[in-house]
């Protein structure tokens, strides 16, 4: 009898010490995820500061240069770009000349919308397709490439470079964080 009941207060002593770690492993656990709260709220606001004071001394002198260094910070390629060649209204894009005779159209709407654009005859309205001119410029260009142009890969301050650009050059704000490059190529 002595025995089971020395037994049953070790497996009690033992089930209490548990218990204690348990309680004492979720409240340092509770107290590490407030501490990383803190220090990720600290990091943000402490990188927007940041980012706010370098958005007064961005500088964009040359549209063009800055579509060249976004489009090869994200792609690893050196793009030749001639000149602006159109800024679109419907799609929002604005369209550039290559010196290889192609055109690079950069813009905030997704591939899977050009694509319907570019199906879709001409003659719509604003939701509608490519303007005529675009569409004959584009005319043999089999293959159109696609790449995504954001903060992630063309620079920390790309949305607020961006939003500079696009609206140097079409006098209105860039409603998006991202940018898609899009490259046509004859076949």
């Amino acid at each position: 009898m002595l025995e089971v009941a020395l037994a049953i207060s070790v497996l009690a002593a033992v089930v209490v010490v548990g218990v204690l770690i348990s309680v004492g492993n979720e409240r340092q656990r509770r107290a590490l995820d407030k501490l990383r709260e803190d220090l990720r709220n600290w990091a943000l606001g402490d990188l927007e500061v940041k980012r706010e004071r370098a958005a007064r001394e961005i500088q964009i002198m040359d549209p063009l240069a800055w579509f060249r260094d976004a489009a090869r910070k994200a792609t690893g390629m050196a793009w030749e770009m001639r000149a602006i060649a159109k800024v679109l209204e419907h799609p929002e894009a604005i369209v550039v000349a290559s010196d290889n005779g192609g055109y690079l159209m950069f813009s905030p709407v997704r591939p899977d919308r050009v694509r319907k654009l570019l199906k879709a005859p001409s003659g719509r309205a604003q939701t509608g397709p490519l303007p005529s001119e675009m569409r004959l410029a584009l005319r043999g260009r089999k293959r159109m490439e696609t790449y995504e142009l954001s903060a992630l890969n063309a620079g920390i301050f790309f949305d607020l470079e961006a939003d500079r650009v696009w609206r140097m050059l079409t006098d209105r704000p860039l409603k998006a964080n991202q940018l898609w490059l899009y490259e046509f190529r004859s076949a």
